[in-house]
């Protein structure tokens, strides 16, 4: 087994803990012009970033949403409809991704 597919693998196992836990949420994501797939979506919401590099930090809150690539290919553009609430967001800015998932900033849509 390669590392993305242990990551992969892992991610999955983790996410499934996280939902069963209330943690993480079921919805769909939807790539601009495609079809609603279902996906895992871990949603963060007021993030705020420091670093201890910043000499006077302005607090600037977002939220942000962590998919996973084994479920979803998710672009700038994209839609998350968080299931049991019906949020919908939409993938405005890629924060950091690796072989499993990808971590994106997202605003109401």
């Amino acid at each position: 087994m390669n590392q993305k597919s242990f990551l992969q693998s892992f991610d999955a196992l983790a996410f499934g803990v996280f939902r069963a836990a209330g943690v993480a949420d079921a919805a769909f994501y939807t790539a601009p012009g495609g079809m609603p797939v279902p996906c895992t979506a871990l949603l963060d919401e007021g993030v705020q970033d420091f670093t201890d590099d910043d000499p006077a930090t302005v607090v600037a809150r977002y939220d942000r949403v962590t998919l996973q690539l084994g479920e979803v290919a998710p672009r700038a553009g994209g839609l998350v409809r968080i299931e049991a609430t019906d949020r919908r967001l939409k993938l405005v800015q890629k924060l950091r991704s690796d072989a499993s998932t990808e971590q994106w900033e997202v605003a109401n849509a």
